[in-house]
């Protein structure tokens, strides 16, 4: 299993418009093979910080969400728009979370 943990962080102007792209993408990307759990989440609005929490079957099933049309178009219409410190887990299935 894939974990991703971390944050997006962005500016004022573009937070919400962001946020809610994210958002938007989160049941698409729930109902994808391989993805076991996706969220994301407000952080600190003040601080212009999103909060992203993902689990994915495998390496395999994480490159396709990447290759998806709605986050290669969100990737695209964020470029250079948001920073990240994202820490991705692989947790075998006798390791505990």
């Amino acid at each position: 299993m894939i974990v991703i943990t971390g944050q997006i962080f962005t500016d004022q102007e573009t937070l919400p418009h962001l946020y809610a792209r994210l958002k938007e993408l989160c049941e698409p990307s729930r109902a994808e093979d391989g993805c076991l759990f996706y969220h994301m989440a407000m952080e600190d609005e003040s601080k212009c910080t999103i909060l992203a929490v993902e689990a994915w079957r495998d390496m395999d099933a994480l490159q396709a969400h990447f290759a998806m049309p709605g986050i290669v178009r969100l990737l695209a219409d964020f470029e250079g728009k948001f920073s990240n410190d994202i820490s991705i887990h692989e947790v075998s299935s006798t390791q505990k979370m």
